[in-house]
């Protein structure tokens, strides 16, 4: 599926929280909240962001907590 229909397995594969993947995306909880549950989709940077970390998802986050 999609990047954005996965964004808890995201980052569950990289055994990070909902909270700190919302924190690391620049964005509040309820709004990733809402990702995880479908009930919104992430556009333009976001989803291409989500796209990017699921590639490597550990690689990934460890770089956005670095930056």
């Amino acid at each position: 599926g999609q990047a954005w229909t996965r964004a808890d397995a995201i980052g569950g594969a990289a055994g990070v929280t909902a909270e700190e993947m919302a924190a690391l995306l620049g964005m509040g909880d309820y709004g990733y909240s809402a990702w995880e549950r479908g009930a919104r989709t992430p556009g333009g940077p976001a989803l291409k962001l989500l796209a990017l970390i699921a590639t490597d998802p550990i690689k990934m986050i460890a770089a956005l907590r670095k930056a």
